[in-house]
């Protein structure tokens, strides 16, 4: 019996989770619906607005549950569910092996874990706060049921979906594949699963005004330029966790000896695979939506390369060796062509959530109780400014940006969510715009709003000081007027602008330097911070002159330009100038006194 081999699988596993220490941004965003549900202002994530902007209605109703009944914290509760969720995965493995493998199940099962554990994607999302592991889980239970006690299956695809829309998908699946061996239409089933979803989804209508969630609109959409984005990521998976494809390679390869026992699995992966080109992918980057598939890929893999090694090999033992072999050289490949991945965006997430956190609670601090603001990634920082407006630049959690997005052709980024309305955001008027990258305009949305005039001409920056970097946030100065709105129409511009940016941030001023002014060329007109940007540039590279003569011009165009006043500072107190240095200290003083908020400085 396997059983040893579960709890050693769960205790490694336990293990990887805590190396994962962190919290997806996202899991803010269903923390705020949780408090704000808690405070009496309802299911919503600002105070008065309807938007069903999270996808995992039942995960909020358990944070709501676990911290208004028992009192734990959502950050607590979250983590619980999400690494019981991938631990019962084990279980679950545990007892498709048990079903489906009569002999040798104790080596087999053990390769699985080996496979399973390989997968760092696994402990990633199951300690992320997200419900990623425990929808997987309730997926993987629904499709070990359909085989030992078929009864239960639809109950499981109710919590299925309830966590996440997609256990819908699963829904038509086990449908298909019982219409398919069964010949007939299966309504005892399907009314099981639907009958007690509907009050759910009566809720949506009327609550939300919409049966669909609101981030279905913000992301999704149709044409080549979604399934492109899901081919690159299915590639992506293919050639790092897959192994070049080996991991589909095997079930293809001998699907015609175990089509008739695993025409389920076949058929969810096949589905689930061609709903996650559909739709483009994932924004978040560490396989997240394959993990509802990696335990059902990887036992297919294994009985498939038993199967294949039979056909030339008849001693058992032999067999079951190879097969062994095999798996263990699979996760072992897969393992180094996907760490690095893995490794790279926890530490990113790591650097950003303590950025947001930081940004948001110096605002608090210092812009007094009553602002609003928007933001492009709305999640540790919204949890932060918890009664106070935020708005997502993306549509995520506002439901007019979501349906009547601008249409700006052209505009290249990495970002999966390329819907935006500016104009719309502009008339809104927010305190503050925060960028998930300071400067830089990265996301659509960000690099769309610098076209417009009314945000280049009411909005300057202002930072608050952290380890001797300045965080800085987008600070409305002006009262916007769309009716003398004018949309740059030189996408180059913006181009350049981030192209600068990304030169500043790994401090090479020579290339920098051109771009900045490139880019006051295309846009044809001075801007306080882009003198700035420029007078640094020359100052790094000791071309004093020129520094003065564009820092200067900065504080003319805006004398509240802290940058070019704290950089004129430096500059006066290396020349011991006590004189330039009172001046420009004292002016930041009266106007932008958080530039000189040092207390968090050696955190």
């Amino acid at each position: 019996m396997p059983y040893l081999v579960l709890v050693a699988a769960i205790a490694i596993f336990l293990y990887l989770c805590s190396q994962y220490d962190l919290t997806q941004d996202d899991a803010y965003i269903s923390f705020r619906y949780a408090a704000n549900l808690l405070n009496g202002d309802g299911l919503v994530y600002n105070a008065g607005e309807r938007v069903e902007g999270y996808t995992n209605f039942l995960w909020v109703m358990l944070l709501a549950l676990f911290k208004g009944v028992f009192g734990i914290d959502y950050l607590s509760s979250s983590r619980i569910m999400g690494m019981t969720g991938g631990a019962l995965i084990f279980l679950l493995v545990c007892f498709l092996v048990r079903h489906h493998l009569q002999r040798h199940q104790l080596a087999l099962y053990a390769a699985l874990a080996v496979m399973l554990l390989s997968n760092l994607s696994l402990p990633y999302w199951s300690i992320a706060s997200l419900e990623t592991t425990a929808f997987a889980c309730m997926v993987l239970a629904a499709l070990v049921t359909e085989y030992r006690r078929p009864h239960l299956t639809p109950a499981l695809l109710v919590i299925a979906t309830l966590l996440r829309p997609e256990g819908g998908l699963v829904f038509v699946v086990i449908l298909l594949d019982r219409f398919i061996r069964e010949h007939r239409f299966p309504f005892r089933y399907t009314l099981i699963y639907i009958v007690p979803l509907l009050p759910f989804l009566v809720f949506k209508l009327f609550y939300y005004g919409s049966l669909f969630p609101n981030p279905y609109y913000a992301k999704s959409g149709v044409g080549f330029e979604y399934i492109l984005s899901g081919l690159e990521y299915l590639w992506h998976f293919t050639s790092t966790i897959g192994l070049y494809g080996i991991i589909f390679a095997a079930p293809l390869l001998a699907i015609r000896r175990l089509w008739g026992r695993y025409s389920l699995l076949y058929l969810f992966l096949a589905f689930y695979l061609a709903y996650i080109v559909w739709v483009g992918g994932d924004v978040l980057k560490v396989y997240r939506f394959y993990v509802p598939l990696v335990s059902v890929l990887y036992f297919l893999f294994l009985v498939a390369v038993r199967e294949l090694f039979s056909r030339v090999v008849t001693n058992r033992i032999v067999i079951l060796n190879m097969t062994w072999l095999v798996a263990v050289a699979f996760a072992a490949g897969s393992f180094l062509l996907s760490h690095e991945h893995v490794k790279t965006f926890w530490f990113a997430e790591r650097e950003f959530i303590p950025k947001m956190e930081f940004v948001s609670s110096m605002l608090r601090k210092h812009m007094g109780p009553d602002f609003s603001i928007a933001a492009s990634t709305i999640g540790r920082a919204g949890y932060e400014l918890l009664g106070h407006r935020v708005i997502d630049m993306l549509g995520l959690t506002d439901s007019y940006i979501a349906r009547h997005p601008e249409e700006i052709e052209g505009i290249e980024s990495t970002w999966k969510e390329r819907r935006f309305n500016n104009s719309y955001l502009l008339e809104q008027q927010p305190d503050f715009i925060l960028f998930s990258t300071g400067y830089k305009p990265s996301a659509p949305a960000e690099r769309a709003l610098f076209l417009h005039s009314e945000f280049r001409h009411n909005y300057t920056t202002t930072g608050f000081l952290l380890k001797g970097q300045y965080k800085v946030v987008w600070r409305r100065v002006g009262e916007v007027d769309m009716s003398r709105d004018v949309v740059h129409p030189d996408l180059e511009f913006v181009t350049r602008l981030n192209a600068a940016y990304n030169y500043l941030m790994v401090s090479d001023y020579r290339r920098a330097l051109p771009e900045f002014k490139e880019t006051w060329r295309l846009l044809g007109e001075e801007r306080a911070i882009n003198m700035c940007n420029i007078g640094d540039c020359y100052h790094r590279l000791n071309v004093l002159d020129s520094a003065y003569v564009y820092l200067n011009r900065a504080l003319e165009l805006d004398p509240n330009c802290w940058e070019a006043r704290l950089r004129l500072i430096n500059d006066a107190q290396n020349r011991a100038d006590t004189t330039t240095f009172m001046l420009h200290y004292r002016a930041l003083q009266q106007n932008s006194p958080w530039v000189l908020d040092y207390s968090r400085q050696y955190e």
